[in-house]
């Protein structure tokens, strides 16, 4: 179990990374962004669908291994249409419409693992901030699937398979858009406990 005092930090780097996404975002986009992040919860890797509230929709993985001292991975989950809304922001309306067969056009998905990657960076730069240690990660991975599959997915990318995520519920606002996400941090298990003892 973990304290009040670490949920607390947790909150807390929880709101400095979307401070630092939003920054990202307002930058690239020309538009005023606001991201929130409304709860923050430690998690059985099972109880991860019932917990976002998502157990039956296909969703946008976006998948990004960080390597340091303190090993572990970032996991965005976005809906479909907060992907595709999010991709049309990003490319103003100038990229074609998806095939009957697909999800997303190529432009659409390398445009929202660009904004993957702008929201796992301010997630592990502050977390490497925080901890004072170097943190390097890979590019994201792009993937569309059930979140089981999903989460199965990214835990077979870890050097070791924990029990718990730390999820961070998320919403973006873009102008007259909304933006669902859930980020959830998977921290290699044997330096959980260390980063918790470090927060508390």
């Amino acid at each position: 179990m973990i304290g009040m005092n670490t949920l607390k930090g947790l909150k807390r780097l929880g709101d400095q990374s979307a401070e630092m996404a939003i920054q990202s975002l307002a930058e690239m986009t020309g538009m005023e962004v606001v991201m929130e992040v409304s709860a923050v919860n430690l998690t059985e890797i099972e109880q991860i669908p019932a917990t976002i509230g998502i157990t039956d929709d296909a969703m946008i993985g976006l998948f990004v291994r960080f390597t340091g001292k303190l090993p572990g991975s970032v996991l965005t989950l976005l809906s479909i249409p907060s992907a595709q809304n999010l991709a049309d922001i990003m490319l103003a309306g100038m990229g074609d419409e998806p095939a009957e067969d697909e999800v997303l056009t190529e432009m659409q998905q390398s445009a929202v693992e660009e904004i993957g990657n702008i929201i796992t960076s301010s997630f592990i730069d502050v977390w490497a901030d925080e901890f004072s240690m170097g943190l390097t990660q890979t590019p994201p991975a792009y993937v569309c699937d059930y979140v089981p599959s999903i989460i199965d997915a990214a835990l077979a990318r870890a050097s070791e398979k924990g029990d718990f995520a730390v999820v961070f519920n998320s919403a973006i606002h873009v102008t007259d858009q909304d933006i669902d996400c859930h980020i959830l941090v998977l921290p290699d298990p044997d330096k959980m406990q260390m980063m918790f003892d470090s927060l508390e």
